[in-house]
């Protein structure tokens, strides 16, 4: 079974059943899988061949599923680019992923996508095709979307058939601790793996409509909320924005059943002064990623929702969350673990040589099974790096599993932080404040924030004589990182710990940092 195949059947036995909603637009499974297939079509007769990849550079909204779903349909590979990106973190995705065709809009929250494209077409020598979704000039090589809808015809039929459950399926990009982004081959087979996983562990059902208010470039857009629906053919009722009172809302109107958030949402929402205004009652899932759920929050989702949410770890690699707490394991485990492994999935724990170590030891967590990534794009020293030869994917994070088999997790070996739901890796950062003509070094850290879980900061020795401000580095930043990833605060010292090979002393700057937040 493939992609494809899901749709395809939900259409011819369920063809009114709701689909998709986003704002007024309301699609059933009939109209779903005929836009795809008219899409897929086209794509077909602009040259887009299996294996080809194809770049989605729109917010979330129903033609983002159109065109990864075409895609999947003819063999060929989606690759989300973030609206959030500026245009040399665009002209790497472009370059890496060699995507020949890109869906376009004009805009979104205040960023000009037609201008970012324009400032590197030049330097994106594989971009055949651009597609523009939204009207506005179609010149420059840009083909408007309507044009890209076409009737199917015996090629498409030949073109699905082609398609395995070993093909990737999507490019899905995270940063590495080289500072590096790479993409996560997700294959057809990981994401229907990763479906029956996660419904037999998270409690999901036919009937259950989800509310989608993170990016679609995330895996928990574009694998797992994508996936839930169309496993079961349950309804995915979309926003482009996280905006906490409109979430309310549709929470009430469309009678969500699921929804998945990181904690800070779920903070801003419930201290909505017209919270009880809203009626949740609908909700059944509340899942929490990302970081672990704190008791006061708790109490206000099972207050406000009449659930105890399920904590969930996971990451891109591993097509999503592969762990997920349960109503029945009670609110300790919830506050104290991220649960036990879905269906499928194996977790272990592990010392530096790779040794599987008994419970109650933290070591490192490493995954298998199913839904674990074919790969890295492109990244055969990476890969070696990442799968041992046991074929356990190396998470890079620490933790233990409990004698009840919960996973706890007790930090990163990475230096990745999470910024309200968004990965942050910083040497991304700290090698984009390098360019500044006078810093002499950087390091930068996450830091707890009440309301987004972790914030950046960055500490910054100047050149000699030279003066700089925290603005003039944010300002310097913010056309070269996405929003997100410019640290909060910009701390400037005369020295930094080193260590005797002069490379920063991290664990110095957490534990400031630990007994600055323990004083406040």
């Amino acid at each position: 079974m493939v992609l494809g195949d899901l749709l395809t059947k939900h259409a011819k036995e369920n063809p009114a059943a709701e689909a998709i909603v986003f704002r007024e637009v309301r699609l059933n499974y009939g109209t779903y899988n005929r836009e795809t297939d008219r899409i897929a079509a086209g794509l077909l007769k602009l040259g887009v061949a299996k294996g080809d990849r194809i770049g989605i550079y729109l917010s979330s909204r129903p033609e983002f599923l159109f065109i990864y779903l075409a895609a999947a349909k003819i063999g060929a590979i989606a690759v989300p680019v973030s609206w959030r990106f500026t245009p040399p973190e665009i002209k790497f995705v472009i370059n890496d992923a060699g995507i020949s065709l890109l869906c376009i809009m004009q805009g979104f929250s205040g960023m000009d996508f037609i201008r970012n494209l324009e400032q590197i077409r030049q330097e994106v020598p594989c971009l055949k095709h651009v597609v523009l979704l939204d009207g506005g000039p179609a010149g420059n090589n840009m083909v408007p979307y309507v044009h890209l809808l076409r009737e199917p015809d015996n090629s498409l039929r030949k073109a699905a058939a082609a398609v395995t459950p070993d093909d990737t399926v999507l490019l899905l990009y995270t940063s590495g601790t080289t500072g590096v982004p790479k993409a996560a081959m997700l294959t057809h087979g990981n994401l229907i793996a990763y479906a029956r996983g996660m419904l037999s562990s998270s409690g999901a059902e036919p009937g259950d409509s989800l509310l989608l208010n993170v990016p679609m470039n995330h895996v928990g857009g574009a694998v797992m909320a994508m996936m839930c629906c169309l496993f079961l053919g349950n309804k995915l009722v979309l926003m482009d924005a996280f905006v906490p009172e409109e979430t309310l809302k549709v929470i009430e109107r469309e009678k969500i059943a699921i929804i998945g958030q990181v904690p800070a949402q779920y903070a801003i929402e419930l201290l909505n002064p017209n919270v009880g205004k809203y009626n949740l009652g609908s909700v059944k899932i509340a899942l929490v990623s990302g970081q672990s759920c704190p008791a006061d929050l708790i109490a206000k989702i099972r207050e406000r929702m009449g659930v105890l949410p399920r904590n969930a770890y996971g990451l891109t690699e591993s097509s999503g969350a592969i762990t997920f707490t349960r109503p029945e394991d009670g609110e300790d485990r919830v506050r104290n673990s991220v649960g036990r492994p879905m269906e499928g999935t194996t977790i272990a724990v592990m010392d530096e040589k790779n040794t599987i170590l008994p419970p109650n030891s933290i070591g490192e967590i490493a995954v298998a099974g199913a839904t674990v990534m074919k790969g890295y794009w492109n990244r055969p020293d990476e890969n070696k790096k990442a799968f041992d030869d046991k074929g356990y994917f190396h998470t890079g994070d620490m933790g233990m599993i409990d004698d009840g088999g919960f996973l706890v997790l007790s930090g990163r070996k990475k230096e990745m932080y999470i910024r309200g739901g968004e990965n942050v890796y910083p040497p991304e950062v700290e090698e984009a404040i390098a360019r500044h003509p006078n810093v002499m070094m950087s390091a930068v850290v996450g830091r707890p924030d009440p309301v987004m879980g972790e914030v950046g900061r960055a500490y910054i020795i100047p050149k000699p004589g030279t003066a700089i401000t925290p603005d003039e580095i944010k300002a310097f930043l913010s056309d070269k990182l996405a929003r997100y990833k410019i640290p909060e605060d910009i701390i400037f010292r005369n020295n930094l710990p080193l260590t005797p090979i002069g490379k920063v002393k991290k664990l110095d700057l957490y534990e400031e940092i630990s007994r600055e937040f323990r004083m406040k």
